[in-house]
């Protein structure tokens, strides 16, 4: 496997990160059919200061996982409770891809 494969990517947090990412070789891939439109819907929610966390990310500092469920209403969740409060975050619908690896992102889930 590549070093680079194994490393884990910080949470996408604003434009110029996802930048950085696309440079070294990383593709952004999301529900619609074109590529444009999925990035610039995507850098939407980034300008709205949603944040983007990769998968390896929450495994790496802990968070559980829940598979889809009627009980999630059909979304994959991570979660962790931390001093007693409960941080949870749902699988999007975009993921970032490099050669074979798949990097699925989450969103924190607001009440």
């Amino acid at each position: 496997m590549d070093p680079s494969e194994r490393d884990v990517l910080n949470p996408i947090k604003d434009i110029a990160y996802l930048q950085k990412l696309m440079e070294k070789g990383y593709v952004l891939k999301g529900p619609r059919q074109d590529a444009s439109k999925n990035l610039l819907v995507f850098k939407r929610f980034l300008r709205r200061r949603h944040d983007f966390i990769p998968e390896d990310w929450l495994e790496s500092r802990g968070y559980e996982f829940v598979e889809p469920s009627n009980f999630t209403k059909g979304f994959k969740l991570a979660y962790r409770i931390k001093q007693g409060i409960l941080e949870q975050y749902f699988k999007s619908h975009y993921s970032l891809y490099k050669k074979k690896r798949k990097i699925h992102l989450y969103l924190k889930h607001e009440e």
